[in-house]
């Protein structure tokens, strides 16, 4: 059941780690889109129909001339000949409908014959009641009065002859087919043939209106076929494409209409116009960009996932470089933008996995927005992805291991060189104007140095802003002037004494094992900052009485152990870096204190002494600069209690001791191997051996007494000297050279 409240809080903590992180990733979406929409989102203008346009307008991506292919499309179909099928069983059926409507006016002719018969005066004419019989007498077509009385007054030789002359005609026209659209024309033909012998009354007042109720073509259309061919001359119509940078409108061109709907589709007028596949497509892209760069970062750098200082660096310097990018894309050249700037930000400030996340994070988007997002590949978008890449890595490979200021500066101009090669051979490659690769090559220096600069500039600014730490800060902290260890040398001299040595070691057994050295050695000259609350309760400081004599075992541990605590507070309130307080609350991990425990069991015996009241509160250490500071405190505090100290028994007693750690289980969460473990051993032993080598025995000596023995001595040889004999000027300046020769021999 005690079990259950850790469980919960767990499982809170990690809920509320996803919550951030989703926030996060929210928060980095919608400031990414903005961005992009402000990059991508092309200039409109106040144009209609008929209006001079005030500046050449160019597309902004490839875009289809609707209304122009629509036009060109429907002229080809329209262009296209019908197909035709002949129907044989049409002539038989006009043939025979011409023979029937003749035979009603025959009759109708008959009655008028009749009629006429019976007249009795002279100018008679046709009353309204004859033809309306003899209109009734039509089934098949109808005829005005007017041509119901040149029918009833046609002689019969006259009409025989019409009909004959009419169904002759027609069956020669249909033999030579009727096409279907073209009766005007078929009877046109028969008119000339038939109005020979034919009155011209009859022609136009009897033949015709037959014609037109009889006559069908016999040729007709093959819709299908016809379709079909018109579809296809349609689709081979190519659509009429303004391809990106196109001149849409000229400046002083009056606009037309299909101008404008292009314009309009483009987003490029004001209003209602509005490209929104340009923007969905940007956030689709935007969303597949970040997935991308997430599992990337969660199979290479997973530490990155935990919100932190750590993610605001990371976004802050990408979305600086997207924006100064952007800007000098727009106002200088492509090849000045700074694409470099947030690798070489992040890997002073974070390492070397960071920066290559955010310089992959850089290559994608930038090279998706010099595009301006249509999705065209060009020797710019190309230029741009390989400087990022190729530079960006560069620079994370020249500042992995000296980023000092002047060294920045130095890599800057060396990747700009490298960006300054790859856009030459890019230009050689995609045009055959040599003319502008020196400047694009200068160009390419210069946003590269740039990068250097700013890189320079903020690099204090966002060690102070997060509170990071960077090789800079970390020398900075090591300055002895600093406060806190200024106050550890002056109050607390022991305990500076031995944060000095647990240093050396932590250094050194960093280096062998690949870990951060510079951050292993500034941890452990703050680790026992905590000691400076009450400093005369660890022995290091202790001149004479130990105070622990007198006081409760139970109540010494928590005075010990209170030491991690009150380190953690100090370090915040004087704004360390949280690797560093990480490193001070995790150095004595849970471990136990056992010499108070024992002290504890003796006084009131195993069975009424429980050992997790006096274990540190922990954590574990969860890095190896963490773990590596843990062995080294325990090892250079066990070592100083060696009596007469050899290489063996120091070796003897750096193996137990780390493996007294392991059996307790306080290196289970951090990252060290067990061939890390040796290596750090083999440290270890390499340094004390050098703090504690074996020194000569110096005898006694008085001084005093060998100082009286040297004065007697120059006395004697003083009074012991003979003095010199008299000089003979005169025997001495005659003497010969040999003479001289033998004296000096």
């Amino acid at each position: 059941m005690e079990d259950a409240p850790k469980t919960t809080r767990t499982w809170i903590e990690r809920l509320s780690l996803r919550v951030q992180q989703v926030l996060f990733a929210a928060t980095a979406y919608v400031v990414l889109l903005v961005i992009c929409l402000l990059a991508v989102a092309p200039e409109q203008y106040d144009l209609s129909v008929g209006d001079v346009a005030p500046k050449t307008i160019t597309a902004s991506k490839d875009i289809t001339d609707e209304i122009t292919t629509e036009r060109r499309r429907q002229a080809a179909a329209d262009a296209v000949s019908p197909v035709y099928y002949k129907d044989d069983t049409i002539a038989v059926s006009v043939l025979s409908d011409i023979e029937a409507v003749f035979s009603e006016l025959r009759s109708v002719r008959e009655l008028g014959a009749q009629i006429r018969s019976g007249w009795t005066e002279a100018g008679q004419s046709y009353t309204e009641d004859d033809y309306e019989q003899a209109l009734g007498m039509l089934t098949r077509l109808t005829l005005s009065n007017y041509q119901l009385r040149t029918l009833m007054n046609t002689s019969e030789e006259d009409f025989e002859t019409l009909g004959q002359s009419l169904l002759s005609a027609t069956r020669t026209a249909l033999v030579s087919t009727i096409t279907e659209g073209q009766i005007s024309d078929a009877i046109n033909n028969i008119q000339q043939i038939v109005a020979y012998n034919t009155r011209t009354d009859l022609w136009y007042n009897i033949a015709i209106p037959t014609l037109r109720a009889c006559l069908r073509p016999n040729m007709l259309i093959d819709q299908e076929a016809t379709e079909e061919n018109r579809a296809k001359a349609r689709d081979a119509v190519e659509p009429t494409v303004y391809k990106q940078d196109q001149n849409i409108v000229v400046k002083g061109d009056r606009v037309s209409a299909e101008q404008i709907a292009v314009l309009e589709s483009l987003g490029l007028l004001r209003g209602n116009s509005f490209d929104l596949w340009l923007y969905v497509g940007l956030a689709v892209i935007l969303v597949l960009i970040l997935a991308a760069v997430y599992l990337f970062t969660l199979l290479f750098a997973p530490e990155l996932l935990t919100m932190g200082a750590s993610a605001l660096v990371l976004m802050f310097a990408g979305l600086l470089t997207i924006a100064l990018s952007l800007l000098m894309g727009r106002y200088v050249n492509v090849c000045a933008m700074p694409v470099t700037l947030a690798a070489m930000l992040v890997i002073n400030l974070m390492g070397v996995k960071p920066a290559l996340v955010i310089n992959g994070t850089m290559a994608l988007l930038l090279t998706f927005l010099t595009g301006k997002g249509t999705g065209l590949l060009t020797s710019q978008m190309i230029t741009v992805l390989l400087m990022t890449a190729i530079g960006g890595t560069s620079a994370v490979f020249l500042l992995r291991r000296n980023a000092t200021r002047v060294f920045v500066l130095v890599a800057g101009l060396i990747v700009g060189i490298i960006n300054a090669g790859v856009t030459v051979c890019i230009g050689l490659m995609s045009s055959s104007d040599y003319t502008g690769l020196l400047s694009s090559g200068a160009y390419a220096v210069l946003g590269s140095f740039i990068s250097g600069i700013l890189c320079v500039g903020l690099q204090p600014m966002l060690e102070s802003a997060f509170n990071l730490v960077t090789p800079g800060k970390l020398i900075e902290l090591s300055n002895p002037n600093q406060p806190l260890l200024r106050r550890l040398m002056i109050e607390t001299p022991g305990t500076y004494h031995h944060s000095m040595i647990v240093a050396n070691l932590a250094e050194a057994a960093a280096e062998a094992v690949g870990a951060n050295a510079l951050l292993a050695r500034v941890g452990a000259y703050y680790h026992d900052i905590g000691k400076l609350v009450r400093p005369m309760y660890f022995k290091e400081n202790q001149m004479g009485e130990n105070p622990h004599d007198k006081t409760d075992p139970r109540v010494s541990t928590a005075i010990l152990t209170e030491h991690t605590r009150d380190g953690v507070e100090l370090a915040k309130k004087h704004h360390l870096p949280e690797p560093i307080i990480d490193m001070i609350r995790q150095h004595h991990g849970d471990t136990p204190v056992m010499y108070f425990y024992a002290k504890a069991v003796k006084q009131l015996g195993e069975e009424n002494v429980d050992l997790a009241d006096f274990r540190y509160d922990g954590p574990k250490p969860q890095t190896s600069e963490a773990a590596i500071l843990m062995l080294s405190d325990t090892v250079e505090a066990a070592v100083r209690s060696i009596q007469e100290p050899t290489q063996a028994k120091i070796s003897a007693m750096i193996r137990k001791l780390v493996r007294g750690k392991m059996e307790d289980g306080q290196l289970d969460e951090c990252t060290l191997t067990f061939r890390d473990i040796d290596s750090i051993c083999a440290a270890f032993e390499t340094v004390l051996q050098g703090v504690f080598h074996e020194r000569i025995e110096y005898p006694s000596v008085d001084l005093r007494r060998a100082q009286r023995h040297a004065q007697q001595r120059a006395a004697k040889k003083e009074a012991a000297q003979p003095a010199a004999p008299a000089a003979e000027p005169q025997k001495q300046v005659a003497r010969s050279a040999p003479e001289a020769a033998e004296e000096k021999r």
